[in-house]
């Protein structure tokens, strides 16, 4: 495969943001190519110097919940990690690292959504990323990086070869803003950082393909199908800093384990295993070349994910799909409106839809358009013009809450609903507004809804789909927001999900998709030097949008040597990584 890559000021939509980073940033090169075997490409020439500072390594689990990764460490099954952080304190974290209690992920706990908010410290409503795959009604573009609702991939390509997230973002990437020597292991953000490394790229992308197709035939998976992308991955990026040295901001991405936990048979059980038998080992080569080279003890090691997984049943019953006249876009229809095929590119023959829809697990999107532009058949709808709430929006959210309350007229989705959200519509260029509980009558603001209907299941539901709805990109997600009855507080029977069969799923506001790991370790250096660096960069309520600032405190914070780590002419050839188990 050969691309075109794109970074720095060139992948910027905004104009305004187009001069910001041509004032802040210096140009950066676009080459061609990235070898179909993967490898390495600098996005940067030349790349901005060492520091000779303190340094920070992210590893970034994609899918890891909370819970999972303290217990795989506490019960002393992921040696390389455990012993990084120390001995468990019994309090907010280790001997040598601090834990944040209770840090959450953005609304939706989705990959593509949480991870831009991660490298920006910004909502979705801000970075114009709302999911793993949503409309873009400015342009009339269906845009999936992690695609759910359809199988086509050319976006996961362009993901990898062209930085479409990066590209997407409305703001300022961490390594824009930290401005430091930054090298990215296969992130799908990495504009502004000085390299960029991945395995061989169709590999990655065939399995975040069949992830959207979910579980076939027996349900049977080979773990090491997704062990191998996480494992090579971490082969490229030592091979890099063997040719220039380690940087001043590290991040390796591990996509294998969410991919896993998504098709696994025993979700949570086989995700710990993952985490033990995978994740550590190729967690202990990076580490042991940073101390190969006398860089560990001057680097802040954080970890962090993106969300967590719920089990649900891997069935036709709770996969609320695409496809037949029993699924969720059928009432859509049965409501009057034209639906956009679930295909990245419709036919020309396919542009007159007025509605559209974009699934996130837990969460579906919505789109209507203002039927008064595109009455006939044949008729193109002008999508930069908002929906009519009372002509175009409320019918649909009356259908849908009705068919959850009565079945009529699908007898197969009674009872899948948790919640039906609408708001008053704003098109593009407009900020968009807070969405709102439909209630059977009217829309009811959501405080003043939680207020009559408790919900302490929901993670902070009202801020964080402020975050999500509320802002200059809040229109991309949707005109309706559908929530499925999810959350590992209800029986597994009672869960569903939007997206072919999954044995696991996530995106709801539910804590065990909610809460991440957020730790901060640093070799020898006690916990509570680590917690005063740590604390003053949080919010009162630690989440993702705090990863930012936190790097850049980080970055800041006083080294122990002040000496560079090693270069191309004295680091060791990287060692044979192990097999996965």
């Amino acid at each position: 495969m050969t691309a075109r890559w794109l970074g720095g000021a060139l992948g910027i939509a905004a104009a305004a943001a187009v001069i910001y980073f041509l004032r802040a940033e210096p140009p950066v090169v676009a080459l061609v190519g990235l070898a179909s075997q993967g490898g390495e490409r600098v996005l940067r020439e030349p790349m901005r110097p060492l520091r000779g500072r303190t340094r920070v390594l992210i590893f970034a689990l994609d899918g890891v919940g909370d819970d999972e990764f303290h217990d795989a460490v506490r019960q002393g099954a992921a040696p390389h990690m455990g012993n990084l952080l120390g001995a468990d304190t019994g309090t907010a974290g280790y001997l040598h690292a601090h834990a944040v209690q209770g840090a959450s992920s953005i609304l939706p706990s989705t990959t593509m959504a949480a991870w831009s908010a991660i490298y920006t410290g910004e909502p979705p409503a801000r970075t114009g990323v709302p999911g793993n795959e949503w409309f873009e009604r400015e342009r009339r573009r269906f845009v999936a990086p992690a695609p759910v609702s359809i199988s086509d991939r050319e976006h996961t390509v362009e993901m990898l070869s062209d930085g479409l997230v990066g590209n997407a973002l409305q703001v300022p990437t961490l390594f824009e803003l930290a401005g430091v020597r930054s090298f990215v292991s296969l992130a799908p953000v990495y504009r502004g950082a000085d390299l960029f490394t991945t395995p061989e790229p169709s590999a990655v992308v065939d399995l975040f393909v069949e992830a959207a197709k979910g579980v076939t035939g027996d349900g049977s998976v080979a773990r090491e199908t997704y062990s191998e992308i996480d494992l090579t991955s971490v082969d490229n990026l030592l091979e890099a800093i063997g040719k220039y040295g380690v940087p001043d901001l590290q991040v390796v991405y591990f996509p294998g384990i969410d991919l896993f936990t998504h098709v696994a048979s025993a979700p949570l059980q086989q995700e710990e295993q993952y985490l033990r038998s995978v994740t550590d080992s190729a967690v202990g080569r990076v580490l042991a070349r940073y101390d190969s080279l006398g860089a560990l003890d001057d680097t802040y090691v954080v970890f962090v994910s993106d969300h967590g997984h719920t089990p649900v049943l891997a069935d036709d019953r709770h996969a609320l799909g695409t496809d037949g006249d029993d699924e969720p876009p059928a009432i859509i229809a049965r409501a009057g409106f034209r639906l956009r095929p679930f295909v990245l590119e419709p036919a020309e023959d396919q542009q007159d839809y007025q509605a559209t829809v974009a699934y996130q697990g837990a969460m579906a999107y919505v789109y209507l358009a203002d039927r008064s532009t595109c009455p006939r058949p044949g008729d193109r709808c002008e999508w930069t013009r908002p929906p009519r709430l009372d002509e175009d929006v409320m019918p649909v959210a009356r259908a849908f809450h009705d068919v959850n309350r009565t079945g009529d007229p699908i007898p197969a989705l009674k009872g899948t609903l948790d919640l039906v959200l609408a708001r008053e519509p704003a098109g593009p260029g407009r900020d968009a507004r807070a969405f709102e509980v439909f209630d059977g009558e009217r829309l009811v603001p959501i405080a003043r809804y939680l207020a009559r209907h408790p919900r302490p299941d929901l993670l902070r539901l009202e801020e964080r789909l402020r975050g999500l709805a509320v802002g200059p990109y809040g229109h991309r997600a949707g005109d309706i927001l559908l929530l499925a009855h999810s959350g590992a507080q209800r029986p597994i029977e009672e869960r569903f999900y939007f997206s072919g069969p999954h044995h696991s799923w996530h995106g709801s506001a539910d804590r065990q998709d909610s809460e991440i790991p957020l730790v901060v370790a640093r070799r020898g250096s006690p916990a509570a030097t680590i917690r005063s660096l740590v604390e003053p960069a949080l919010s009162p309520a630690p989440s993702q949008l705090d990863v930012v600032g936190l790097v850049r405190a980080l970055l800041a914070a006083p080294t122990g040597t002040g000496r560079p780590a090693g270069n191309a002419s004295e680091l060791p050839s990287p060692s044979s990584r192990p097999r996965a188990q």
